[in-house]
């Protein structure tokens, strides 16, 4: 028996209990969502087929007008002589507005500009209710609402018939939409439902606005206003079951607007959301009287298990010392407890011996377990490197790749798939950074441990530090790169650097200064050779003060030096770099061991990459040549070099 044993009892006893009243409790939640949904149709459809009848006989009375005004002659010659029909006009318009909503009569030709306007628009001018319904001149009548309608101060609707005598022209009423408004504020339904009116574009009575966009609405409704107004839906209405409304919609009859009843789906469900919370807390108890009677009855046989797993939990996560307690248990569980107990206390044993080995070793050691994804690490190892191991595999960044530059953490990456690809044996040498911040270099070999079936099981690698070793190295290489007396390159190493930085400068740049120190033969023969060592070192520090960021110098040997400068701004100022270098050695070396003040002069050429050359050596040679002319002109100077001073004679002190 094992924890599977435990999951299919409790299975079992939810699958035979809690899932049928689950079940149960879904569908007749459903089928009362359902049920109030259908309800809210139902009386929608019917409060809006009844209520837009309101509207339709509002609208039909002023369309009777106008269709009446479109036969009459009167009307139909102000097209051709208003003077003479005015008065009778006028006379009509007196008898509309004593409803109190007309606020204008007018009169338009054919293509919409205005002949008669009761409320005075003037004459020509062109009708804005004309700008849909132009195109309507086989209709009876049409209608459109208008808001906030500057003309008339006020959201209006416009009744709009053809004139059918013998004028060619067009004849509106327009009415306050307070008329259609205020019906519609006193229509209700079910506590939260409402009715409006809306065209393509203006909706009338939602959200407690007499007059508003439909965008707003449209967005909430499914399906959308213009789908509504393109569906040609009957009067008695279509249902509305989605979206943020429940309802129901259809159109006005004998106009192009659409009545919608609008029901909040969110009060349509709070009622079901009820019932459907009452049913999951009566769910939610049997499911707890279950889980009692489920742990009462397996709990002679799942509490020995529960046990025995926890005590490996803990033996996994690190207590080896943890043991299985038989005390209570069966003689089954027991006589298992015991043997499990007996191979613990053999195979700390067997750790305790590998622990020791590791802990007078040199070595560092490090296993990384496939199947547990964990990796063990030697105390000294957590003592030399100080990684925390938490999370980490051989190369996810946690590791010994966590602690290396980039090229290095590039090339441990490498070896690592070279190891998994081949399932061997691989060992390199890299830089790390211990936790301290100390840089050490450590070499490391690492083999895998395979099944008989070839899949790797673990890792097992050796860390070395070898810093010593490789810094000795790096110092033999380091001095055979540097000029012992001044710390500066010798002659090849600035050769090689300087070519090497040609390279990196295409497009850009470099300058190359010779500097000779005038008359050093006579310091030596006058104050000594060792005396000539000291201004050589001050001479070198004077130059690497003066290199910036990326410069760097070189002796060519004796009293010769040569400075590469990439900087752009000290390579555009070189000549005031020159002329600091001389005043900087000009001012004077105090000398000890002669107690005296020796003031230095130098002689510098100036070379120019690439106006003077591409190739380094030739680039030296040209700022070597330039030292000669301010040899031979004075000394104590710079001087840029000009293909003329290659005719200069004597012989120059590098040769190319």
């Amino acid at each position: 028996m094992n924890i599977k044993v435990k999951t299919a009892l409790r299975a079992i006893l939810i699958g035979a209990t809690v899932i049928p009243l689950i079940v149960v409790a879904l569908v007749a939640t459903l089928q009362i969502f359902g049920f109030a949904k259908t309800m809210i149709g139902d009386e929608s459809a019917n409060v809006g087929a009844a209520q837009s009848a309101v509207v339709t006989n509002i609208v039909e009375s002023y369309a009777n007008d106008v269709t009446a005004f479109a036969a009459m002659d009167t009307v139909n010659r102000s097209i051709t002589d208003l003077n003479k029909v005015k008065d009778g006009l006028d006379d009509i318009t007196a008898a509309l507005k004593k409803s109190g909503s007309v606020l204008d009569l007018v009169v338009s030709d054919s293509e919409g500009g205005v002949i008669y306007s009761s409320k005075g628009i003037a004459v020509g001018t062109h009708f804005f209710a004309l700008d849909d319904n132009s195109g309507s001149k086989s209709s009876a009548f049409t209608s459109k609402f208008f808001p906030g309608e500057s003309t008339y101060g006020a959201d209006v609707f416009a009744v709009t018939a053809p004139l059918s005598g013998s004028g060619s022209g067009f004849v509106s009423v327009v009415v306050d939409i307070a008329k259609i408004a205020d019906p519609l504020s006193k229509t209700g339904f079910l506590g939260s439902g409402r009715l409006v009116v809306t065209d393509a574009e203006t909706v009338v009575n939602y959200n407690g606005a007499a007059v508003s966009s439909n965008a707003e609405l449209s967005a909430a409704l499914t399906p959308d206003i213009q789908t509504m107004l393109s569906t040609n839906a009957n009067e008695v209405g279509e249902k509305i079951t989605e979206g943020q409304y429940l309802g129901a919609y259809g159109n006005v009859k004998n106009t192009n607007w659409v009545w919608i009843s609008i029901y909040p789906a969110s009060e349509a469900t709070g009622a079901v959301m009820l019932v459907f919370i009452v049913g999951m807390v009566i769910i939610a108890a049997l499911i707890l009287v279950c889980v009692l009677v489920m742990v009462i009855a397996t709990q002679k046989v799942i509490d020995p298990m529960l046990n025995m797993l926890s005590t490996m939990k803990e033996i996994n996560s690190g207590n080896h010392s943890e043991r299985i307690t038989t005390a209570g248990m069966g003689k089954e569980f027991a006589g298992m407890s015991e043997v499990f107990n007996t191979m613990m206390d053999e195979s700390l044993m067997s750790e305790e011996l590998h622990k020791t080995v590791s802990d007078i070793s040199d070595n560092m050691l490090f296993e990384w377990d496939f199947a547990k994804e964990n990796m063990f690490v030697s105390d000294n190892f957590k003592e030399k490197i100080g990684l925390n191991v938490s999370g980490a595999t051989l190369n996810n960044g946690k590791f010994l790749d966590s602690l290396m530059d980039e090229d290095d953490s590039e090339k441990y990456k490498r070896d690592m798939n070279t190891l998994f690809k081949d399932k061997g044996d691989v060992g390199g040498e890299y830089k790390i950074k211990n936790a301290s911040g100390q840089e050490m270099w450590v070499s490391m070999r690492a083999r895998c441990i395979t099944d008989r079936l070839g899949e790797v099981l673990r890792v097992i690698g050796v860390l070395t530090d070898i810093t010593s070793e490789k810094n000795a190295t790096l110092k033999l290489a380091e001095r055979a790169s540097f000029d012992f007396l001044s710390q500066l390159y010798n002659r090849n190493t600035f050769e090689r650097e300087f070519a090497a930085e040609l390279e990196r400068s295409v497009g850009k740049k470099v300058a190359a200064l010779f500097i000779d120190v005038d008359d050093f033969k006579f310091i030596n023969d006058r104050y000594s050779h060792a005396v000539g060592d000291e201004v050589i070192r001050f001479v070198a520090d004077v130059i690497k003060s003066k290199t910036g960021e990326t410069g760097f110098a070189g002796r060519f040997g004796g009293d010769e030096f040569v400075l590469c400068i990439s900087d752009p701004k000290l390579v555009e100022n070189v000549e005031v770099l020159s002329m600091d270098i001389i005043d900087d050695l000009y001012s004077g070396y105090y000398s000890k061991s002669v107690d005296t003040t020796l003031n230095i002069k130098a002689s510098i050429g100036i070379a120019i990459y690439p106006d003077h050359s591409t190739d380094g050596k030739e680039l030296v040679g040209c700022a070597d040549a330039a030292m000669y002319f301010v040899k031979k002109n004075g000394k104590a100077n710079y001087h840029i070099f000009v293909p003329e001073d290659n005719q200069l004679e004597g012989n120059h002190s590098y040769s190319l």
